[in-house]
């Protein structure tokens, strides 16, 4: 896609010859599609050239960019023409009511200077602090970068023994960032620079991260929690001959420089440099604008002004339980993730894992080659032989075939179902334990059944206390526990997720974080929304709200231990683990959110029985009988909607097919009914939103959403707890009717 300039901005010229896509003015304004906002401070003193080449590099990517150029009022450019100041260049003054997704701060000629001392520094620290407001990510450059750790966290430069001039090379320090996504192990950047800053000083820093680094130059990238701020020391952006200029103006100017650090073949300046960086600056411009500016900027950037994407996952939470699922320990590869994410925060004391899910998409569960093995004989020992296998693929230094012969001896004693399918996560477990260097505590020692089966809570978080207690770090397998007698037996299918809530309950951990192959709790239903966002917080109510209604989400069962003991659940991405995720927690309600609503849900298929009958209201007896009804023939009641004359109950078609007519019937001899009519083919949608009774204006954009597209409303419901808006549509206009609710709350 294409950049957006002024037409005349001298780079076209050189970009349209590099065949990168520029659009001017005239042209952009035929296109129906919203750009990405960057606003550039060029404080570089050769400004037609640093235009050029972050232009360039912002062009270079598959995402439609409206560029604005910014310069300082208090300082005057006196190596850039004033013509061209003017013509292309506004000031703060006539920005500053604006909001851009990205922005960019190049660097300046200032470095030995003290920062109080540059011109124009009240003005920078002026634009920095709008920034926090009005900008979604931005990306500081070499002193631009030392500028804004100092303002915003209070580190120091340190100036050098001698200017650090050259390309080097440089590693990355955090090989799962996105940031740095696709970049080899080692890459190369140009370096020009007097002064740095000390990887001490920012590790004392909480809320920042170093990404990557050299030996010579030291750290190259860092960024800040969420990626609101980027701070990168070199400049990926040069040209090749950037730094032959500054060192042949140096040279003329008779300060005999050295020659530029592995720049030149052979260190031999008669010779013309090779550029080995140009592929890294390029993916390393891609990736911010994808992943930290694209990926989580709102449509209205208006809102960035309250914008609050980072959830509270306080830095001073001492002790995490990590539920890891299937897809996060597929594989060995997948489990190495795991490892990297456990050991980067020693907080995460306790992790609880599932058996290995699927590697691709005609692969199968270890859980289900379990199961199949326990109800077809025939492939039992084909399947423990797969299983056998699988996890010889994953093991390090573990006793696969030992384990194997264990588990087909004991059930062959005593063909416990439970106890077979509950193998793969006790094995799981195992080597994960092996793999972290954690002890291995056996869910069964603290998960408790009754003699009927039933899972009691309340024992198992007590136990877990207990047992937990004895460990300073522990694997723990999901999925089961055991009774009274001490049998195996498991909960249903993604009980992994609760053993893991009742681990976090019982050591009272600070954070319950459940860790899958996505990035969180989406917005919308992403077969019918293309691409929904993720919702950054939500509350256990409205968590419970969007289950009802179908979401894919956590069970209530689950929620059930961390929300009693107040514990926040984090859903993260085991794949991206530098996505903030969903948090649940009980509060929220008092936090500011760009995302009014926190969720859509739905289903099709519902019937509705209308029971119409004068001064129905009045007879709370009446209401009663009509319940009893529907209890009798075991239907259960998804909503019903009270009238001065009517009642309108609403029930799965499933739950009445074949029996409409009956099921009408016996309503109407019960409480003598003027009428009682059905209609099926009828979806639910709840619009749920902890905002929902606090503002008229969000139940009013649902309906205006289903008017303007002509869908017609066979039902309203206000929530109770008014925390949702439920809607009634005919089946054929249920997904017409999610894609325009969620179209009119978040523009694309």
């Amino acid at each position: 896609m294409p950049i957006k300039v002024p037409g005349n901005l001298p780079a076209v010229e050189t970009l349209t010859k590099e065949n990168v896509f520029v659009m001017t003015d005239e042209r952009a304004m035929t296109q129906d599609i919203r750009p990405l906002h960057i606003l550039m401070l060029n404080l570089m003193p050769t400004k037609i050239d640093t235009e050029t080449q972050i232009t360039r590099l912002l062009g270079n990517t598959p995402l439609q960019i409206e560029l604005e150029l910014l310069q300082t009022s208090t300082h005057k450019s006196k190596n850039t023409s004033k013509e061209h100041m003017l013509a292309f260049y506004k000031t703060f003054e006539y920005v500053k009511d604006n909001f851009y997704d990205g922005m960019i701060i190049t660097g300046a000629p200032v470095e030995l200077m003290e920062f109080e001392e540059v011109e124009y520094w009240e003005e920078l620290c002026e634009i920095m602090e709008w920034s926090k407001s009005h900008v979604h990510s931005t990306f500081h450059i070499c002193w631009g970068a030392q500028a804004g750790l100092y303002y915003h966290y209070g580190i120091k430069k340190r100036v050098l023994k001698e200017k650090l001039s050259g390309v080097y090379e440089h590693i990355l320090d955090h090989k799962n960032g996105m940031l740095f996504r696709g970049f080899d192990d080692t890459f190369y950047v140009p370096h020009s620079r007097n002064t740095t800053v000390i990887r001490e000083d920012i590790e004392k820093i909480p809320e920042l991260e170093i990404l990557s680094s050299g030996d010579k130059p030291g750290v190259f990238a860092v960024k800040s929690k969420g990626g609101r701020r980027i701070f990168i020391m070199g400049h990926s952006e040069y040209d090749w001959d950037t730094l032959q200029k500054e060192y042949l103006r140096d040279k003329e100017a008779g300060l005999n420089p050295k020659v530029p650090d592995n720049y030149y073949p052979d260190d031999d300046d008669t010779k013309s440099p090779l550029v080995k960086w140009r592929s890294c600056a390029n993916l390393l411009f891609s990736n911010w604008l994808n992943y930290f500016v694209y990926q989580s900027t709102p449509y209205d950037i208006s809102t960035i002004s309250h914008e609050d994407l980072e959830p509270f996952t306080s830095e001073s939470v001492s002790l995490k339980v990590a539920k890891f699922g299937g897809s996060s320990v597929a594989d060995l590869q997948q489990i190495r993730k795991v490892k990297n994410i456990v050991e980067e925060d020693d907080s995460r004391k306790f992790v609880v894992v599932s058996a290995p899910g699927k590697r691709n998409e005609g692969d199968t569960k270890v859980t289900d080659l379990l199961i199949e093995a326990y109800e077809n004989i025939h492939k039992f020992d084909e399947n423990l032989e797969l299983v056998r296998e699988r996890f010889g693929e994953i093991a390090e230094d573990f006793d696969i075939d030992k384990e194997i012969d264990v588990i087909k001896g004991e059930f062959a004693k005593n063909r416990s179902r439970d106890y077979l399918i509950s193998r793969g996560e006790y094995l799981s477990a195992k080597i994960i334990a092996r793999v972290l260097g954690y002890d291995f505590v056996d869910a069964k020692d603290f998960v408790t059944f009754d003699s009927k089966g039933k899972f009691l809570p309340e024992d198992s978080m007590r136990k877990a206390g207990d047992i937990l207690s004895e460990h300073e770090n522990a694997v723990i397998p999901g999925f089961y526990g055991s009774d009274l007698a001490g049998n195996i037996l498991t909960f249903s299918r993604g009980g992994s997720d609760l053993s893991g809530a009742v681990a976090a309950a019982g050591v009272k951990a600070g954070m319950y974080e459940n860790w899958t192959d996505v990035n969180g709790m989406l917005l919308a239903d992403p077969r019918i929304v293309d691409s929904p966002l993720t919702v950054p917080l939500i509350t256990y109510k409205e968590l419970r709200v969007l289950s009802a209604m179908g979401a894919q989400v956590m069970h209530e069962d689950v929620v059930f231990p961390v929300r009693k003991m107040g514990i926040p659940i984090n859903i993260k991405n085991t794949n991206a683990p530098d996505e903030q995720g969903t948090l649940i927690a009980n509060i929220g309600d008092e936090r500011e959110s760009i995302l009014k609503i926190s969720g859509i849900s739905g289903g099709k298929g519902y019937a509705s029985f209308l029971i119409e009958k004068d001064k129905l209201s009045d007879d709370l007896e009446l209401r009663s009988k009509v319940m009893d009804v529907f209890s009798k023939e075991g239907i259960a009641i998804n909503n019903v909607i009270s009238g001065i004359d009517s009642l309108n109950v609403f029930t799965s078609a499933d739950n009445v097919a074949g029996r409409i007519r009956e099921i009408e019937a016996e309503i109407k001899a019960v409480v003598e009914a003027d009428r009682v009519t059905t209609n099926t083919g009828i979806s639910l949608i709840a619009v749920v939103s902890r905002y929902m009774a606090k503002s008229l204006a969000l139940g009013a954009k649902v309906f205006t959403a289903l008017a303007n597209r002509n869908i017609n409303v066979k039902m309203i419901d206000y929530g109770v707890e008014g925390i949702s808006t439920l809607i009634g549509v005919d089946d054929s206009n249920y997904e017409k009717a999610i894609k325009a609710v969620y179209s009119e709350f978040i523009k694309k």
